[in-house]
């Protein structure tokens, strides 16, 4: 384990519910290659805040590395609707044109 993992999940023992370190953990795991671990993160991390919108498109480009290419459409579809919710243009439209690639 790479100690920026280590540090980031010493400071999610200390605060579970913070969505900035879940979505930093689902990364490092990501990036490792250890995708069930991050899908895990990822999904803690939707399911405690659905409005974070970077996760959207992490967890969809995990699905598409798993080759669940309806699962990470179904993803970017949600979080083209968070980031248009949240005026976040600049992140709908990258997720729309990664879902334009799966389409």
């Amino acid at each position: 384990m790479n100690n920026r993992l280590e540090a980031l999940l010493g400071m999610y023992e200390k605060d579970p519910k913070d969505s900035f370190l879940m979505y930093g953990i689902a990364l490092e795991y990501f990036s490792a290659g250890k995708f069930e671990e991050s899908k895990f993160f990822f999904e803690q991390l939707l399911e405690s805040d659905p409005k974070y919108v970077p996760a959207y498109m992490q967890y969809a480009r995990l699905k598409e590395k798993q080759n669940d290419i309806d699962g990470a459409k179904k993803l970017y579809r949600q979080g083209i609707k968070i980031a248009n919710e949240a005026g976040d243009k600049h992140a709908a439209k990258e997720m729309e044109e990664f879902l334009d690639e799966l389409e």
